[in-house]
């Protein structure tokens, strides 16, 4: 969403979610895009809805007009409501404290649920101990939760978080958890070590793995084929809830959709 806003003139450094307000018809035509080219679930515009980059009188507010807008482009199609890090868990701050933590998360996923997202979903977490309360939170919806983390780069034995979590070691925590969906997001094209990973964690969780890949940013966007092709190689590996991430646009959703479904 963010890099599709960006293509449409959002200016860098300004919060999507500003666009709910002031220009959410582009917002919707994003939706509808990646909807009819194949998605079979959207992820709200939400993703700074716990960080200091929204207005934080305005968090229900927000994940109204950001439920509304997805459910208003692609009736019958699930929503997921998504939210990123709350931008705490840095290594130059201390480390956040768990009750500010828990009312950043518990408030904006309470409103997405609120709003009638049909389940949840903590995205791009790099820090444990973040990824965790972030979970927590979500599941005292009741809804069902997805939670996916991101990292740079593995071997064939081992991926970590920034913060030196192994990756396939706390996507199990979050499985034994309670979540409906564990996996990875925002892979780079290229980076190394995926397919191994995404093999490991499906062999020890009991739950579908999520391969969320990028195309690539502005500027480095592989092409809607080769995006496929690679969508295709993460569920040979193990996952089952494949999508896009920065830079994939309606193109490369409608061949992932063909990639996976054998159109």
């Amino acid at each position: 969403m963010g890099t599709a806003l960006l293509a449409r003139g959002l200016e860098p450094g300004v919060s999507p979610e500003r666009w709910l307000h002031e220009r959410v018809d582009e917002i919707t035509a994003v939706h509808a895009a990646h909807a009819a080219a194949g998605a079979e679930l959207l992820v709200t515009c939400t993703f700074n809805l716990a960080s200091s980059r929204v207005n934080r009188a305005a968090v229900e507010d927000l994940a109204a007009l950001a439920v509304a807008a997805a459910r208003g482009a692609a009736p019958g199609k699930a929503i997921a409501g998504g939210i990123g890090p709350s931008g705490l868990a840095v290594p130059a701050r201390p480390r956040p404290r768990s009750a500010e933590l828990a009312a950043l998360y518990s408030r904006a996923f309470s409103a997405l649920a609120a709003e009638g997202a049909d389940l949840l979903w903590a995205e791009s977490q790099y820090a444990a101990v973040e990824a965790r309360m972030a979970v927590r939170c979500a599941l005292q919806s009741g809804k069902p939760v997805v939670a996916t983390v991101v990292f740079t780069d593995a071997d064939e034995r081992r991926a970590a978080l920034p913060d030196g979590t192994p990756v396939d070691e706390l996507l199990q925590e979050l499985a034994e958890l309670g979540c409906a969906a564990v996996g990875v997001n925002c892979l780079l094209p290229g980076t190394p070590g995926v397919a191994e990973l995404v093999a490991r964690v499906a062999r020890s969780v009991a739950v579908p793995v999520v391969a969320k890949p990028s195309a690539g940013l502005p500027g480095h966007v592989i092409t809607p084929e080769a995006f496929g092709a690679w969508c295709a190689s993460l569920r040979t590996a193990g996952a089952s809830w494949i999508g896009g991430c920065c830079g994939a646009t309606a193109d490369h959703v409608a061949a992932a959709a063909r990639a996976l479904h054998g159109g």
